[in-house]
C-alpha cells in the first residue's frame, strides 16, 4: 500500500502540494494493489474536538471547538500546520540517519534524549512528522492549542502490504484542559478505476463494530478494493469503554461548523451501512471521551493508534480480506511491537523437467543454510509472540539459541504447493497461482494433518507452455489480546489472528516446458500452420504469444517443435530468398529443449508478408525441409 501524505496531517490526493498531483494522470492518493490504476483516497485527516475555556485570565464559558487536518467540502479546510523549525519536516526512518534538530523536544518517546539516531527501522517505510493547530492563523478557527506527533509504518511483505499503521500522540500545549475530547478520522475515499467515468459516485460506506473498522468500497467497478480505518488502541482508555460514532453523508451534508462537527464526533451513533445505496460518500469515525490536560503541568499526552487497511481476494470478497487485515494490524501493533510476526521461511525449491511432467523437491538440508542466499529451516521457525504454540509441548522444547523458552514456540504447520500458468514477466501475479497440494504436520489439531512430504510430480502438462511453481510455508494461528471492562473490572479477551504464510515469489521457479528433441529426420513441425493474423494466439486463447494485455504486432511468432538438440534453421521465401537464419542450441542436460520461438520479422526487422515460406533444419541427423504459410 502506498499513501500520499503531508505534514499538515492530510492523506490522499489532497496531500499533494496545492491539493492536486502533478501530471495527475495515474497519480494516486492511495494505491493498492501497488501498480494498479485504482484510486482509493481523495483526502482524509484527524479531527480533534472538545470543550475549552479560552480566557487567558480567569474563566469564561467553554467553547465547543474542533481542530481538523482536512475536510473536503466547505474549503477544503486545513487547520493543522507544521512550524518553521527543521524538526517540523517529514522524517523518514532509516539506517544511520542523524537525529534532526529539535528531535528531543518532539520525539523523545521514540529515542532516548541526547542519543544519535543510529537504528534499524522496524518497518519497510517509517515516516515521522509534527504539526499544530496554532502554527498559522486560519479565519474562523479557534485553536485548541494542540500539537500532534504522527508516526506511520508500512511494509512490503505480503502479510502486511495492505496495512499502514499510524500513531498520533496529542499534546495540550495550552494552560487549560480540553474537556470531553473526542478524536475522529474523516475519510473522503473516492474508490474506483481511473478509466471509469465518475467512479467516485459508485461508493458506499459501512462499519464493522467487532473490529471497530469504518470503510468505503466500490462494488460496481471491477478491480476496486476497499479502504478502511481500524482503531487499534488508545493510551488512556480500553477500547470497549469508549463511546463510538460512525456518521456518513454525501459531500453537501458535511457538518458546516465546529458545533456541528463536534456533535457528529460525540454523537454515540452508528449509522446503518449505506449499501445498497451508492454515492460520492464520506464518513466520520469518532471515539472518546478523553481529557487533555496541559502537558507542561501534567506531563500527560494521548496516543491513538489506527490502521489504514485494504484487502484483495482473487474470489472477489475483498471486504472479508480487509477484515482479516484489520485483525493482522491488531496483532502487529499489540503483540509484535509494530513488527511483522515470525513467518516461517519458504523452503528451497528444486525442479526436474521430464516428458510432460515436472518434479518438485523442497526438502531442506544443512547445505541450504550456507552462503549469501542461505535460509533457515522452516520447521524450526520460532515465533516469540505465538500464544497457541504454548499449548503443544513439542513446539516449545529446545528453542533456538537466543530465544526465551518461556515465550512463544515453533509455529510451522504446513507446506503449500502452488502453480501458475500465467507467462507474465518477471513473475506472475500472486492471484494467478492455484494451490495444487498442501502437506501438514500430523501432530496438531490444525487443518488436514496429512503428514509432511517433500516431493511432488506435476504430470500431464502441455509442452510449450510456461509454468511457475512455488512452495510456501504456513504457520499455526495466533491470538491477540484486548482489554475490556466487565462490571467495572478490566478483563482480557482473546482475538483470533489468522496463520502466517511466506511469499509465493520467494522461491518461485519458472519452467518453459520444452518439446522433446527429435531423434530422426522428418519430425520437425511449425505451429500454428497456417499462421492467420485474424486469429488470437495469446495465452488467454491457448497460444504462445504472451498475455493479451501486453500483446502488440511485434509479438507475432511461430514455434518450431521437435527440433534436433543442436541445429540451424533457415527460412526462405518461395522465390528462394533467405529471410532468416537461427542457430538452435537445446541446452543439453537430461531434458534438452526441442522447440524454438521465431518472431515473424526478417533479419532487417520487417514484418513477413503473406505467403508460403520454405524452411530447412540442418543437424547431425541430416537435412529436413518443410513449409509454413502466413495469411494476413
Amino acid at each position: 500500500m502506498k499513501i500520499q501524505m503531508n505534514n499538515l496531517g492530510v492523506m490522499g490526493r489532497q496531500a499533494y502540494p496545492g491539493g492536486s498531483p502533478p501530471n495527475s494522470s495515474g497519480k494516486l492518493g492511495l494505491e493498492y494493489p501497488v501498480g494498479q490504476p485504482y484510486e482509493h483516497l481523495y483526502g482524509s485527516g484527524i479531527w480533534i474536538g472538545g470543550f475549552l475555556d479560552t480566557a487567558r485570565v480567569g474563566t469564561s464559558p467553554q467553547i465547543r471547538g474542533v481542530s481538523l487536518a482536512y475536510e473536503g467540502w466547505s474549503g477544503p479546510l486545513y487547520e493543522f500546520y507544521p512550524g518553521g523549525s527543521l524538526a517540523d519536516s517529514i522524517w523518514k526512518g532509516g539506517k544511520r540517519i542523524s537525529k534532526p534538530a529539535g528531535w528531543d523536544q518532539y520525539w523523545s518517546s521514540v529515542l532516548p534524549p541526547g542519543t544519535t539516531l543510529q537504528y534499524n527501522p522496524i518497518a519497510d517505510d517509517e515516516r515521522y512528522m509534527t504539526y499544530a493547530d496554532f502554527n498559522r492563523r486560519v479565519i474562523g478557527h479557534v485553536p485548541l492549542n494542540l500539537r500532534v506527533v504522527q508516526r506511520s509504518y508500512a511494509w512490503d511483505d505480503s502479510y502486511a502490504d495492505a496495512i499502514s499503521i499510524f500513531e498520533y500522540t496529542i499534546y495540550n500545549t495550552g494552560i487549560k484542559p480540553v474537556d470531553s475530547t473526542y478524536v475522529g478520522f474523516f475519510f473522503e475515499a473516492d474508490i474506483g478505476p481511473l478509466s471509469a467515468p465518475s467512479y467516485w459516485t459508485r461508493n458506499f460506506t459501512g462499519y464493522y463494530p467487532n473490529s471497530r473498522t469504518a470503510y468505503i468500497h466500490n462494488p460496481s467497478d471491477r478491480g476496486s478494493t476497499p479502504i478502511g480505518v481500524s482503531l487499534l488502541k488508545t493510551s488512556s482508555r480500553t477500547l470497549d469503554s469508549l463511546r463510538y460514532a460512525f456518521r456518513w453523508f454525501p459531500g453537501p451534508n458535511t457538518p458546516p461548523n465546529d458545533g456541528a462537527k463536534y456533535a457528529y464526533l460525540s454523537s454515540n451513533r452508528i449509522d446503518p451501512d449505506e449499501f445498497p445505496q451508492l454515492s460520492d460518500t464520506r464518513f466520520i469515525f469518532g471515539f472518546g471521551p478523553f481529557t487533555l490536560r496541559p502537558f507542561t503541568a501534567s506531563r500527560e499526552s494521548l496516543t491513538i493508534a489506527i490502521a489504514v487497511v485494504s484487502g484483495f481476494d482473487p474470489a472477489g470478497n475483498h471486504l472479508r480480506i480487509m477484515q482479516r487485515n484489520a485483525a493482522r494490524a491488531l496483532d502487529i501493533y499489540l503483540n509484535q511491537g509494530i513488527r511483522l510476526p515470525a513467518t516461517p521461511p519458504s523452503p528451497p525449491l528444486r525442479v526436474e523437467v521430464g516428458f510432460r511432467k515436472i518434479k518438485l523437491n523442497w526438502r531442506w538440508t544443512s547445505a541450504d543454510s550456507v552462503g549469501a542466499n542461505g535460509r533457515p529451516h522452516p520447521e524450526l521457525n520460532w515465533d516469540s509472540t505465538n500464544q497457541v504454540a504454548r499449548r503443544y509441548p513439542d513446539r516449545i522444547s529446545n528453542p533456538p539459541p537466543g530465544y526465551d523458552p518461556g515465550r512463544g514456540g515453533r509455529n510451522f504447520s504446513a507446506y503449500k504447493i502452488w502453480r501458475s500458468e500465467n507467462p507474465k514477466l518477471p513473475f506472475p501475479p500472486d492471484e494467478s497461482f492455484t494451490l495444487i497440494k498442501q502437506v501438514d504436520v500430523p501432530t496438531d489439531s490444525f487443518e488436514y494433518n496429512s503428514g509432511l512430504e517433500y516431493e511432488f510430480t506435476d504430470s500431464n502438462l502441455v509442452r510449450g507452455k510456461i509454468y511457475t511453481y512455488a512452495v510456501t510455508s504456513k504457520s499455526i494461528p495466533n491470538l491477540a489480546y484486548q482489554q475490556i471492562v466487565v462490571g467495572g473490572q478490566v478483563r482480557t479477551v482473546e482475538v483470533p489472528v489468522d496463520p502466517l504464510e511466506s511469499k509465493i515469489s520467494t522461491n518461485g521457479v519458472r519452467v518453459d516446458l520444452p518439446f522433446s528433441v527429435s531423434k530422426k529426420i522428418g519430425e520437425v513441425a511449425v505451429v500454428p500452420n497456417p499462421y492467420r493474423t485474424d486469429k488470437d494466439y495469446t495465452f488467454e486463447s491457448g497460444g504462445y504469444e504472451g498475455l493479451n494485455s501486453e500483446w502488440d504486432e511485434n509479438k507475432r511468432k511461430i514455434k518450431f517443435i521437435n527440433l534436433p538438440e543442436n541445429c540451424t534453421i533457415k527460412i526462405f521465401s518461395l522465390a528462394g530468398d533467405l529471410v532468416k537464419t537461427i542457430d538452435h542450441r537445446g541446452g543439453g542436460g537430461a531434458f534438452p529443449e526441442g522447440d524454438r520461438d521465431v518472431f515473424l520479422v526478417s533479419e532487417s526487422n520487417r514484418a513477413l508478408a503473406s505467403g508460403i515460406y520454405i524452411f530447412t533444419v540442418e543437424s547431425a541427423l541430416g537435412l529436413q525441409t518443410g513449409k509454413f504459410v502466413i495469411i494476413r
